[in-house]
């Protein structure tokens, strides 16, 4: 009898389940577990033994092992593994065509079909990295599931839910984070909202905090290890993995000994519960805040919840569900084996939920996910972050990073070994890593900018003839604040990624007038020109760009060539051009700038400026269609709400000197405006005017809820203001102590 496979590739452990007709029953994968730990061991003959083998083997030489490498899935950077670079999509590969060689092996016939399950919050890009998983594996017939509907599947087959019922899932694995809102449908579940997620954070980390109490405990006795000898690897091993079983051991337990056998000295060190839940809380309270955020995108309140899922290992730990009961009122539920129920819902995921997926909550594309790094305290306090582990653990840990072949692994745990009989995979020692399609990854800050913070140009005179300008962080709540990220002076005209953990802005080299485009995280790291080769279109001039909320490796641009040719283009972030949205040849006092794209991903408005054309434009971003024309004054500087499709906000001069602040409707809708409005002519429905025109405002940022508009208040002088969406009060400074002249902010992507 032919049968399906459902496979979960975790972070940590991988498992899977059968199902041949009956009931699902898990496959076991392991001697000790039915779950494996995602671990594989390159040999020397090219072959790689899986799991618990590969933990086995990997305790005595660590250069041969590798784990954690879907934490690295889009990276383009390759692991090492004895020398040998691998991408994380081909380990990935190598650890799928175990576990479907496993069921094989039992079962007598290889499965009918494979259902592998990745989180929610993957963006198009890491899909297309999961389909090429499956094609590497080579395991036949396949289909996707995302974690969170697997897991809804199996909580709906064992509890009675109806159409219409709506769950969270809370998904804390090994080494990620997810949740997100479903409700049941006739065919299954379907993702509302936007699903939330944290970077990098799971048990994995949680074991690291523990090893770092020990450490700690133990002062410069860990740090004196010689881990150039087997018995150093051996006890520091040991350590690793006693931390562990005593991390497990507090979902039970009270307190709970942790020995210490190093060589010349055998210890021990306490540890209660109170004290690994100081260790972990911030960072389990930044998992709550994520929920938060996920019922509110999902448009759901607590009442409306059925429950609330718990699916991973560090689910069990007995905060989590004190801490989400405490702030939702919610019914948490918690398998058995929450290991296993991403796999057994998967092998239950019907084809036609794949286009329930598809479709998404309202009939349009799934949503783009947000993914939250963990924030600065909570990495302080987990010390999880590599520089922390350095600095708490010495050169031990570095010392097992660089041992492991992966410099960029946090940790570079090594689990317990065991005696299991050797799994192997064939391979063929590549020549060259796998190289994944699209753009290189841009620099990213390890925290996101709050809701409350923004990004501001400040101006420097540093002579008469030399004005230089510098990018700070503000906070709207907190004039105060003023946290300067310029390494390389003169950026300017910030434009946030959807992430808001990276931006790009013009710089340039004084005294030339020539400005590019560079690239770095919100906080200022890793700062680079963004193009290795600018575009022929772009070769005399580029300008401020604006992203594509759905696909973040995009982003479109108003550019001028070298022959004077000017339009709007649809690029890459390596600077290849995907689409001409518009051009025209050159004429004198003619252009066109400032393009934003919708939050929809499906329409970019830009400024043009030339004769009785003068005005804003939409245009499709497929590039299928010709622009329309949206309003017909001297526009500029146009941005589309986060919240309210189809508003707008843009800058008008109404005379010499003299701008104001606008906000209306492409549809023509109504919006509520407390101050002054007049109709827009070309685009129906009326403008609403939030600035007095008594001097020159320009630059409008929506907040992210969509109820305020940070803008360019003057020209000389010059400051960042604030003002409501609707006129209803009247704008207030972000720095009222007017620190100098401020330049163009950015808020919200653009």
């Amino acid at each position: 009898m032919g049968y399906r496979l459902g496979v979960d590739l975790g972070t940590t452990f991988t498992a899977a389940a059968i199902r041949d007709g009956g009931p699902p029953t898990m496959l076991g994968l392991g001697n000790r577990a039915l779950q494996i730990p995602s671990v594989l061991y390159l040999q020397e003959d090219g072959e790689f033994l899986v799991g618990e083998a590969a933990e086995r083997r990997g305790a005595a030489d660590p250069a041969r092992m590798v784990r954690e490498f879907k934490r690295r899935l889009g990276d383009p950077v390759p692991l090492l593994v004895a020398g040998t670079p691998f991408s994380a999509q081909a380990l990935s590969a190598k650890l799928l065509a175990s576990v479907v060689a496993t069921a094989t092996e039992r079962r007598g016939a290889a499965p009918d079909e494979v259902v592998l399950t990745y989180p929610a919050n993957w963006g198009a890009y890491k899909r297309e990295l999961v389909d090429q998983v499956i094609s590497l594996a080579d395991v036949g017939r396949s289909l996707t599931c995302t974690e969170p509907q697997a897991a809804a599947i199996q909580y709906a087959s064992q509890a009675n839910l109806q159409p219409g019922d709506r769950v969270a899932v809370y998904d804390l694995g090994g080494g990620t984070f997810d949740v997100c809102v479903l409700e049941k449908t006739g065919a299954g579940f379907t993702i509302l909202g936007t699903p939330e997620g944290i970077e990098q954070l799971g048990g994995v980390d949680f074991d690291e905090a523990v090893f770092q109490h020990v450490v700690t405990a133990l002062g410069p006795a860990v740090e004196q290890l010689d881990l150039d000898s087997p018995e150093g690897r051996a006890a520091l091993t040991r350590l690793r993995r006693d931390c562990v079983e005593a991390k497990e051991a507090l979902s039970a337990d009270v307190d709970t000994v942790i020995p210490v056998a190093l060589p010349g000295r055998s210890t021990s060190v306490r540890l209660t519960r109170a004290e690994l839940e100081t260790l972990i809380a911030p960072a389990l309270e930044q998992t709550v805040e994520a929920t938060s955020r996920a019922l509110r995108a999902a448009n759901t309140t607590t009442e409306q919840l059925t429950a609330i899922v718990l699916v991973g290992g560090s689910s069990r730990i007995p905060l989590v569900s004190h801490l989400l009961q405490s702030r939702f009122s919610t019914p948490t539920a918690l398998d058995t084996h929450p290991k296993h129920d991403i796999a057994l819902g998967a092998v239950q995921f019907q084809p036609e939920e794949a286009r329930t997926e598809q479709l998404g909550a309202v009939g349009t594309q799934l949503p783009s996910p947000t993914r939250t790094p963990l924030s600065a305290q909570a990495k302080r306090r987990l010390a999880i972050a590599a520089g922390g582990v350095v600095v708490l653990a010495g050169g031990v840990v570095a010392a097992m990073q660089l041992a492991a072949g992966d410099g960029g692994n946090p940790g570079g745990q090594t689990s317990v070994a065991t005696n299991t009989p050797s799994q192997s995979v064939s391979s063929t020692t590549p020549t060259k890593p796998t190289t994944p399609t699209g753009p290189q990854a841009l620099p990213e800050a390890p925290v996101k900018l709050a809701d409350t913070e923004l990004v501001i140009p400040l101006l420097r005179k540093v002579s008469a003839d030399l004005t230089l300008v510098d990018l700070y962080v503000a906070d709207v709540t907190n004039p105060a604040k003023r946290t300067k990220l310029t390494t390389k002076p003169n950026d300017d005209l910030p434009a946030l990624a959807p992430n808001k953990r990276t931006m790009i802005y013009l710089h340039n080299v004084p005294p030339s007038k020539d400005r590019s485009l560079w690239v770095s995280g919100v906080d200022g790291s890793r700062a680079r020109e963004l193009f290795t080769k600018t575009p022929a279109q772009c070769a005399a001039s580029i300008g401020r760009p604006g992203w594509n909320p759905k696909d973040p490796t995009q982003i479109v641009v108003g550019c001028t060539a070298a022959d004077g040719t000017f339009g709007i283009y649809l690029l890459d972030t390596d600077g290849k051009v995907l689409q001409k949205l518009f051009s025209n040849p050159a004429r004198k006092g003619f252009g066109a700038s400032d393009p934003a794209v919708s939050p929809d991903g499906k329409l970019a408005v830009y400024e043009f400026h030339g004769g009785s054309g003068t005005g804003l434009y939409a245009v499709a971003l497929d590039g299928k269609s010709e622009p329309q024309r949206l309003t017909s004054g001297s526009d500029a500087d146009p941005v589309w709400s986060p919240t309210r499709p189809g508003v707008l906000a843009f800058r008008r001069v109404l005379g010499d000197n003299s701008a104001t602040i606008f906000v209306t409707s492409v549809t023509g809708a109504d919006l509520p405006c407390a101050g002054q409005s007049r109709p827009n002519e070309i685009g129906g429905g009326r403008m609403c005017q939030l600035t007095d025109a008594s001097v020159f405002d320009q630059d409008p940022t929506w907040s992210p809820d969509g109820k305020r508009i940070a803008f360019k208040h003057g020209l000389n002088p010059s400051a960042i203001q604030v003002v409501p969406a609707d006129a209803s009060a009247a704008p207030q400074l972000v720095w009222p102590n007017n620190p100098g002249n401020q330049n163009a902010p950015a808020w919200t992507p653009r």
